[in-house]
């Protein structure tokens, strides 16, 4: 391998490109959203939460850091974000829900049998299981036995049936929609505006039943590595403290998987970058960071 020569500057512009948080990457409308995303696998909506992660309106807006407008609902830039995390979701063209962090997760269709065979790892399928075992809250479970019943079902109707309507029960409600959603047990099917503001749910196996089935053939272990594999590139660098947060994995099971990935030449992990913690873990996308330059795809 040649002697690779480094800094932090130069992968601060790969990131920029790869991003698309440069005025001639940036996200113009739904076929671009769609390419981001295949592109980075995973991207938060309006924040990255110190993650390095991608997010939507930073890649609409073309800048690395923007400023949160003062009129948010006249913005073009916050309503395109807003358009495009309704509309490709609805669309069934990309996942969208509270994943990472627990935090609103844009997912590559690609990458989400990955994340169902790990985010799912050692729960039972059966929701009653689950909670009978401890592995789910009684909250959840309540939810998720009025959905099992009838689905998709609007907010006030779901929370009405699971007895959870009561204005003292909102946290407890969403709470348990957290738990669902970052268990990859429900989705979010659309956003109602008229006659009111609802949120309207349906069960994950139900709405991706193609991607439950690849996820049963793919083993934790590999979803694993493959996650860390999708993150590092779309991170291009980070730390084992970092993958621990997005991914919570042990750290027996996260070495296995940086074992994994160096073993296949996508994990650089001796390569110093002024500016960088000691021993990074690089994504072999570095080794191109140094000649980006090329064109808007």
């Amino acid at each position: 391998m040649r002697r690779l020569r480094l800094s932090r500057r130069t992968l601060a512009a790969a990131k920029d490109r790869l991003h698309r948080t440069t005025p001639t990457r940036r996200i113009r409308g739904e076929r671009s959203a769609l390419g981001f995303l295949e592109e980075v696998g995973f991207a938060f909506l309006f924040d990255n939460f110190g993650t390095g992660l991608p997010f939507l309106w930073a890649a609409v807006v073309g800048r690395r850091d923007p400023r949160w407008p003062r009129h948010t609902h006249h913005d073009p830039g916050i309503g395109l974000a807003w358009h495009l995390k309704d509309i490709l979701p609805a669309r069934r063209k990309i996942y969208y829900g509270k994943l990472l962090l627990g935090k609103p997760t844009l997912v590559a269709l690609q990458d989400l049998p990955a994340c169902v065979a790990w985010f799912r790892r050692g729960v039972p399928a059966w929701h009653r299981v689950a909670f009978l075992s401890g592995r789910m809250s009684r909250a959840a479970h309540a939810v998720l036995e009025v959905l099992y019943a009838e689905h998709p079902l609007y907010t006030p109707d779901l929370r009405r049936a699971a007895a959870l309507a009561h204005p003292g029960q909102t946290r407890v409600f969403e709470r348990a929609m957290g738990e669902l959603q970052q268990g990859l047990w429900v989705v979010k099917t659309e956003e109602r505006y008229e006659p009111s503001f609802a949120y309207r749910w349906d069960l994950f196996n139900s709405r991706y039943p193609r991607v439950v089935a690849a996820a049963e053939r793919l083993a934790p272990e590999a979803a694993l590595e493959r996650l860390t594999g999708r993150l590092l590139d779309t991170l291009l660098w980070s730390t084992p403290r970092e993958l621990t947060r997005l991914l919570r994995p042990s750290g027996k099971e996260l070495e296995r998987a940086l074992g994994g990935l160096e073993t296949r030449g996508r994990l650089l992990r001796d390569v110093p970058v002024p500016g960088l913690p000691p021993r990074p873990l690089l994504s072999r996308r570095v080794l191109e960071a140094p000649r980006s330059g090329a064109g808007p795809r």
